[in-house]
């Protein structure tokens, strides 16, 4: 049995009312909550004063808890509920963008596990939506096709030993956008599992501002698989 949810989120005020404005969308990882993904995101508001920090909350429920798709769901009737669920997140994005003042040059979302998956389909189908992306332990939900173009920067971060999404599946994800052209990033971070801890959120904010400011440095405890 699958119920819609009512939509509900959390929102962030800036930090600080004189650094540059941005969006940061949050979507969270399987059988969790927007109050659950809260700390991560005001650590990244730390490093990002000036942004709105919104965290969005599954669409359905599956199994009694908010998801994004039910993770059970295979071929046709996975890929109608991950078409859905893009489709709408980012009407919301685009509605908050709009109400904000902000575009997608300073729109970042940033997904963990199921939310990570669902970044990243939003990158590679709604174009113009948002300027960079950050997957933590995610996964392509789809093999790429030739004809995709990712105009979004993504950056991939993985611990490894998650044992819930394997490493592997960011190694393909990152070999795949690689081989389109899109400007794709992948670390590897040792001694890490499936979970976001500080050194997790370091890496990531660094990568964006590393793309911001188009200082892109060596990466820093990097293995590719």
């Amino acid at each position: 049995m699958t119920d819609d949810v009512d939509q509900v989120w959390l929102e962030l005020p800036p930090i600080s009312a004189s650094a540059p404005r941005r969006l940061l969308v949050f979507l969270h990882g399987a059988g969790s909550s927007p109050e659950t993904f809260a700390p991560v995101a005001i650590a990244w508001q730390l490093k990002f004063p000036g942004a709105t920090a919104v965290l969005l909350q599954g669409l359905r429920r599956f199994g009694g808890v908010a998801d994004w798709f039910d993770p059970a769901a295979r071929d046709a009737q996975g890929a109608l509920q991950l078409d859905e669920a893009s489709g709408t997140v980012a009407e919301r994005i685009a509605g908050l963008q709009g109400t904000l003042g902000v575009d997608a040059s300073e729109t970042v979302v940033v997904g963990f596990g199921q939310g990570a998956t669902l970044a990243l389909e939003l990158a590679r189908t709604q174009a113009g939506l948002a300027s960079i992306v950050v997957a933590y332990a995610g996964r392509l939900a789809r093999p790429l096709r030739d004809g995709d173009r990712v105009g979004a920067t993504v950056h991939l971060i993985h611990g490894e030993f998650d044992s819930v999404v394997p490493a592997v599946h960011a190694s393909r994800a990152f070999r795949g956008l690689r081989a389109l052209g899109t400007d794709v990033t992948l670390d590897i971070v040792e001694d890490e599992a499936h979970s976001i801890g500080q050194e997790m959120v370091n890496l990531g904010t660094t990568r964006v501002m590393q793309t911001v400011f188009r200082g892109r440095g060596p990466a820093r405890r990097t293995t590719l698989h």
